[in-house]
């Protein structure tokens, strides 16, 4: 449809413009301890780079949590699963038990160990990223008291932390906390019904192929000067962030830009859940994310609130993904809005960089001899 080309095509071009749309948001959201859960499962469930989204509601007889990723499960993804359900209903069936009593068991000591074996690639990059950030930054009071500790407990060769470290380690030990929240509800008499018949739906990923206009024939609808239309094209490829999304979308070199191309596209998990839940009753549903959603995901959940449905997230990272897919629910009213949405983004962008250019070629005749400046430093 020629509508939703359009749409395609001008979310590419403000994608590989402008990545990040505003400052990412968390929202003032009081969780729930079922909310909790959901996020403790997205944590587990999140292998690698990958994103995972959940959704738990508690029935008077049982638990229905629909889970959702940014890819195809595989079949150690359903084996996987398949062993977190089993031990979380073995353990309910046993319910109430204390804490100590949950975590000696042998069920929960390979739930453990199943868990991190799971998870080692990511939980080994985040904990690299904790490695490299303290070389150099020992004198920092946090960083410092950190080692205290640190060469206080552990014995050999001591990481070293940045001043970020606080928030790489509470990512690091979010997998040990988020089996440790799991086990304190699974244990409780209170939840012993519902998660002793607990039901784990996978939703299969949804995806398309898309064509979308050249590059070029988008963004000439909002530059009509042909000279404008060439410096700020030559600004796009100078610009190392702006080129890599280029490429990234379009293909290597500047002809590429003057080509129709066809995109895959996919319906993020969080989506994906949400339109799978949306009409099942009218109680809020929060949905738990292993990463913020983007800014097209939080514009369409806030849409869908505006239609009168509770939704809950924790918040948005405000990028720009090119290969983000439409739902279907909603669709042709969300499209319209957001159409208008993306002209603006596109439109002051443009004319931010055009306005570096003008001013840089201004400095440049001021100065003989000199060369224009270019508007790297001040993307």
């Amino acid at each position: 449809m020629a509508k939703e080309k359009e749409f395609y095509s001008k979310l590419c071009v403000a994608g590989s413009i402008k990545f990040v749309v505003d400052e990412a948001s968390e929202e003032d959201v009081s969780l729930s301890e079922n909310d909790k859960f959901s996020c403790n499962l997205t944590t587990i469930l999140a292998r690698d780079r990958e994103v995972v989204a959940a959704n738990l509601s508690l029935l008077f007889n049982k638990c229905k949590v629909y889970i959702a990723k940014n890819g195809f499960w595989s079949k150690d993804d359903y084996d996987y699963v398949n062993k977190i359900k089993q031990i979380l209903i073995n353990v309910s069936k046993d319910a109430p038990m204390t804490f100590e009593d949950t975590v000696a068991r042998e069920d929960m000591i390979d739930l453990y160990t199943t868990v991190m074996k799971y998870c080692s690639s990511k939980f080994i990059y985040r904990l690299d990223k904790l490695k490299k950030d303290v070389t150099g930054n020992e004198k920092n009071v946090y960083i410092g008291s950190f080692l205290d500790v640190a060469k206080s407990k552990i014995k050999g060769d001591i990481f070293e932390v940045t001043s970020r470290y606080l928030r790489h380690i509470k990512k690091v030990g979010s997998y040990y906390g988020s089996l440790v929240n799991i086990t304190n509800c699974v244990r409780q008499e209170k939840y012993k019904t519902s998660f002793s018949c607990i039901d784990m739906y996978l939703l299969n990923p949804i995806t398309a192929d898309q064509v979308i206009f050249p590059w070029s024939d988008t963004v000439k609808k909002y530059i009509r000067d042909s000279k404008e239309y060439e410096n700020f094209k030559e600004m796009c490829l100078e610009v190392r962030g702006i080129k890599r999304r280029l490429e990234r979308i379009y293909g290597h070199g500047d002809a590429q830009l003057n080509r129709e191309k066809s995109i895959h596209i996919y319906l993020h998990a969080e989506l994906n859940v949400l339109v799978n839940v949306l009409n099942q009753d009218n109680e809020r549903k929060f949905i738990a994310v292993s990463k913020r959603s983007c800014y097209l995901c939080d514009s369409y959940i806030k849409f869908v609130k505006n239609k009168g449905y509770n939704i809950t997230v924790s918040g948005s990272h405000k990028k720009l993904y090119h290969g983000w897919k439409l739902p279907e629910t909603f669709k042709k009213e969300f499209m319209l809005d957001t159409i208008y949405a993306l002209d603006s983004i596109i439109e002051d962008e443009i004319e931010h960089h055009i306005d570096i250019i003008a001013r840089s070629d201004s400095e440049a005749e001021s100065c003989p001899g000199s060369e224009r400046i270019t508007a790297i430093k001040f993307v």
